[in-house]
């Protein structure tokens, strides 16, 4: 049993030495950084928020733990195997959230239990499970890209999954999936003629489709790019995200020491350990303490984009691909709605933000590219046969 237990302790060992360490390192120091964050959000909450941090900490142990095992398998293989359970089980679980789902205003994109602590968000699961069955489906047709019924029937993987996120009121999530989509359609070659006639399609539908936003969608999209149109509603939010990182200034005004974020009302800055928690950093960290982390992210970001040039095959780039396009996009609408430059979505910021669903989620697509890393390597005779 003794050695059984060190033959296993060792091959924990060497497997995670195998590891890429510029992407491995990044996405701790992120994840801890963002606890310590959250931790001075919800500081003068009841119990000093012990709560949100020890949930913090599962949802970070248990995605380390989902990153190994998933970085331990070939990732062709596993999704060769995997594609039809994968999409399905993604089409059943925001199929799901239509009939049991709860959120806030129209949005039903939560499923909560009584007796868990914490919801579930399908929909940031099936944000993994879509880039695993579209990386392998784009590979698949990957000779075939400039025939328009391999087009259509992509788009037709694509829309189903969007379509739910839609029904369910996430807006948000729905846009993560658009910019996927296309990011992921790019790195294939998807001729550029498809991606003009799509974008004269939307432009075509789009008075339908705001039509069918609901009112508290479409106020949260205008007022987003001019809060001072509704101060004291929509807009609330956003004045005080820019006012939290106005203050923190250069060098912040101290960890736990932020005018707002330390105001014990939830109103002084709203949902502060969530969606405007980059408000909580600048404020308190100022301009250097946001310029680490940014400085952290880039490098995850580019380790996961070099990933993409050096993996073995083009279903390795594609997850790679889609992988950076979630973290760049969810960055880039959830700071540039703090900064009030962006319509206020309820996207959280990856690694940072508070949220069970959202930190596992993010996990697992690390320890999609681990696997791509460290099988970027095969024998000559088989790189024929990689997709």
């Amino acid at each position: 049993m003794r050695k059984r237990n060190h033959d296993l302790l060792f091959s924990l060992m060497q497997h995670i030495t195998s590891l890429d360490p510029l992407c491995a390192v990044p996405v701790i120091l992120l994840s801890l950084y963002g606890v310590a964050v959250i931790a001075s959000a919800v500081h003068t909450s009841s119990n000093g928020g012990i709560k949100y941090i020890v949930i913090q900490l599962f949802a970070i142990l248990l995605g380390v733990v989902g990153a190994l095992v998933i970085s331990a398998f070939d990732y062709e293989r596993m999704i060769k195997r995997l594609y039809i359970p994968l999409y399905l089980v993604s089409v059943a679980l925001l199929a799901a959230t239509l009939f049991i789902g709860t959120g806030e205003g129209s949005n039903k994109s939560w499923i909560r239990f009584s007796f868990l602590p914490i919801g579930i968000q399908p929909s940031e699961f099936a944000k993994v499970f879509f880039i695993c069955t579209f990386a392998y489906h784009l590979a698949s047709v990957k000779d075939r890209l400039h025939r328009i019924r391999v087009v259509l029937a992509l788009c037709l993987h694509f829309g189903v999954i969007c379509g739910l996120v839609l029904l369910q009121g996430d807006l948000g999530s729905a846009l993560v999936f658009v910019f996927v989509f296309l990011c992921m359609m790019f790195a294939a070659g998807v001729r550029l003629r498809y991606f003009a006639v799509g974008a004269g399609a939307v432009l075509c539908v789009s008075p339908f489709l705001w039509d069918r936003l609901s009112y508290y969608q479409q106020q949260r999209i205008l007022v987003g790019f001019r809060p001072e149109a509704d101060p004291q509603g929509f807009g609330y939010q956003i004045l005080r995200a820019k006012e939290a990182i106005a203050n923190g200034g250069m060098l912040g005004m101290g960890y736990m020491n932020g005018a707002l974020s330390q105001n014990p009302a939830a109103s002084a800055l709203p949902k502060r350990h969530t969606d405007i928690v980059f408000a909580v950093l600048a404020e308190e960290l100022g301009f250097v303490g946001v310029l680490v982390w940014l400085l952290m992210y880039t490098l995850l970001v580019v380790c996961i984009l070099r990933n993409a040039v050096r993996a073995r095959g083009n279903m390795g780039s594609y997850l790679c691909v889609g992988t950076a396009a979630v973290f760049i996009f969810q960055a880039l609408e959830n700071i540039g709605m703090c900064l009030g430059m962006l319509p206020v979505i309820g996207l959280t910021l990856p690694f940072l933000s508070y949220g069970g669903s959202s930190m596992l989620s993010s996990f697992l697509l690390i320890g999609i590219i681990q696997s791509v890393y460290i099988h970027r390597v095969k024998y000559y005779s088989e790189r024929g046969d990689a997709l």
